[in-house]
């Protein structure tokens, strides 16, 4: 990840905000090592093409942020804009800093983000930042099993962003397929270095007979980026 400075997020033109981001970024920098080295056996195959998920080592996460990098929040932000953007949902909260950007788009918009998070502690933090950042009131976060939780959803959905569990990404996706609205955006983070674990998903958006059209895109960082379009 790169420096954190203030330009990595005047494109949101909200300081309040920006602070908060400001300061989920450099607590996420102080990881990045030692996530890093948990990751080592699997660094070979992510550069190769990707890697499986272990579910073994979700223990491990349950306090790590791992988030998208300012590049591709900016870029999921301006996204929520060019749509419009008003029922966004989101796939693993974690601790709130892809939930801030969306939410930006949201209050812009007049719309909200529906986020859900499994661990109650993030679940918790990730409201504080919520808060801070005077974005709360445009985030309804759903704590448990997304599988469960993500049901609640009503109404048609614009934008969906997948970033929790690899491995779980298509089970959520089918979930929420039927309230997609034609012309939604669905963005998945790591794409490129869990591929394996996402590749029944992959497989069924890149195939045009399922109604979507999809690449990758590089905001920094490779993200799936998919439009429905019948």
């Amino acid at each position: 990840m790169a420096k954190v400075t203030p330009e990595l997020f005047h494109v949101l033109n909200d300081p309040k905000l920006e602070a908060v981001l400001a300061r989920l970024y450099n607590e996420a920098v102080k990881q990045i090592w030692p996530v890093m080295w948990r990751l080592l056996p699997q660094l070979p195959k992510m550069i190769r093409g990707g890697a499986d998920w272990d579910n073994k080592d979700n223990a491990y996460y349950e306090d790590k942020y791992i988030p998208i990098v300012p590049a591709q929040g900016a870029f999921l932000y301006m996204q929520a804009c060019a749509l419009k953007a008003k029922n966004i949902v989101e796939f693993g909260t974690s601790f709130g800093i892809s939930t801030l950007y969306l939410a930006k788009a949201a209050k812009d918009n007049g719309g909200k983000v529906i986020t859900t998070e499994y661990v109650p502690k993030k679940a918790a933090t990730a409201q504080q930042n919520f808060d801070q950042a005077g974005l709360a009131d445009y985030i309804q976060i759903l704590e448990g099993d997304a599988l469960e939780t993500l049901k609640e959803v009503e109404g048609e959905i614009d934008l969906v962003l997948l970033d929790g569990w690899p491995d779980l990404v298509f089970e959520v996706f089918k979930l929420l397929e039927p309230k997609l609205k034609t012309g939604a955006v669905i963005m998945v983070d790591d794409v490129e270095g869990f591929t394996p674990a996402m590749q029944d998903y992959l497989d069924y958006v890149r195939s045009p007979d399922n109604g979507y059209i999809s690449s990758v895109v590089k905001p920094d960082k490779g993200m799936e980026f998919t439009i429905k379009v019948k």
